[in-house]
């Protein structure tokens, strides 16, 4: 499935999760949400007609920016590579990926990549579910030449925003950071304390407790 994320005209971004028919008048309406905090809602609906069309001053109410979707086995070459600059760690790039070939834990993960409206991709992530609610993130990675243009942040917003529509509940998740830890806090991730930094100089954060449960963290322990 393929998910459009759309910019409104006022600046912020919102996920679109489809179409529906009003039930007594079959008007389509859209279907999004806000890949933004929002005290009133996540999810909202429109009318089509409305949400397809155009303010006063001609332009776009809302406007397609990108798509997101599942990555698919033959795409993995091409996304695993985004990351080879920072974490090869001397290997060639055909080492590189196969570290992650032979990884239980990317094989288990669902990648989920950003693609822009032409068809390029331009970056990924991995996600975990440990339980109910409770999700980790790895392996955030752009492409070297589609990097600072803001594309990891929407899509790991429009992850984020996904898993917690999917869980029909709260849903906390946990992360490494390998870069400034001030990128994660705008998410509302939190460093974990000393005591459960296990995989130092990388950080582990969470967007729940802190600190976590004991039976939450043997998450961080094992390094998902």
């Amino acid at each position: 499935m393929t998910w459009t994320i759309f910019r409104h005209y006022k600046g912020k971004h919102y996920l679109g999760l489809g179409r529906a028919l009003h039930s007594e008048t079959r008007e389509p309406h859209a279907v999004y949400r806000c890949l933004y905090e929002n005290d009133l809602a996540g999810t909202w609906i429109r009318p089509s007609a409305m949400f397809d069309g155009c303010n006063a001053e001609g332009e776009r109410r809302f406007a397609p920016v990108a798509t997101m979707r599942i990555v698919q086995p033959d795409e993995n070459r091409i996304v695993l590579r985004f990351g080879h600059d920072v974490w090869g760690d001397g290997d060639d790039v055909e080492s590189f990926i196969k570290r992650y070939d032979d990884n239980p834990n990317h094989q288990r993960g669902t990648r989920y990549l950003l693609e822009t409206l032409d068809g390029t991709i331009v970056c990924n992530l991995n996600t975990l579910r440990f339980r109910r609610g409770l999700m980790g993130i790895a392996s955030v990675a752009t492409a070297p030449e589609h990097r600072k243009r803001g594309w990891a942040s929407l899509l790991l917003r429009g992850v984020m925003e996904l898993m917690r529509l999917q869980e029909d509940g709260p849903v906390d998740f946990l992360l490494f950071s390998e870069v400034d830890p001030g990128f994660y806090r705008t998410f509302g991730f939190k460093d974990l304390p000393d005591a459960q930094q296990h995989h130092a100089p990388s950080i582990a954060m969470s967007t729940g407790a802190c600190p976590l449960p004991s039976d939450d963290e043997r998450f961080v322990k094992q390094y998902f």
